[in-house]
């Protein structure tokens, strides 16, 4: 089931990547920080950019099947759009089109990522490269 290798599935690392970066995006959206930190230091759109091409590249290398791996990611973007609305609905606030923007792009950029990996995966299978074939005379 699992495409990537080995050392990064042991300890489910990568999972535990995606979970935690799932749970800074809930609270980083529903929870009004413009209110505790004004502006948040400037860094909104990256850190918005960062958490979705951290949700969108998961699927991408973890799941071998290339439709359902496109689909996981891809759906991410949607749910972005829905966190947007319900952050505005807490906060009171107007849509942000720039994180939604930044949101796009993070999900591109994971996408993007996920896809460079599956295709070096593809191309470079595990430990073909490392034996050397003698030559036959």
């Amino acid at each position: 089931m699992l495409m990537i290798k080995t050392e990064w599935a042991a300890g489910n690392k990568l999972i535990g990547y995606w979970v935690i970066s799932l749970i800074l995006l809930l609270s980083g959206s529903l929870l009004p920080y413009g209110k505790i930190i004004p502006d948040f230091l400037r860094i909104d759109a990256l850190v918005h950019i960062v958490l979705y091409s951290i949700l969108s590249f998961t699927p991408m290398v973890l799941l071998k099947n290339r439709q359902n791996a496109f689909l996981a990611s891809i759906v991410i973007t949607p749910f972005g759009y829905l966190l947007e609305t319900i952050a505005m609905q807490i906060t009171g606030g107007s849509f942000n089109a720039f994180n939604a923007i930044a949101n796009n792009i993070g999900v591109l950029a994971g996408m993007a990522a996920g896809f460079i990996v599956r295709l070096k995966n593809h191309y470079n299978p595990d430990n073909e490269n490392d034996t050397q074939q003698e030559p036959k005379n």
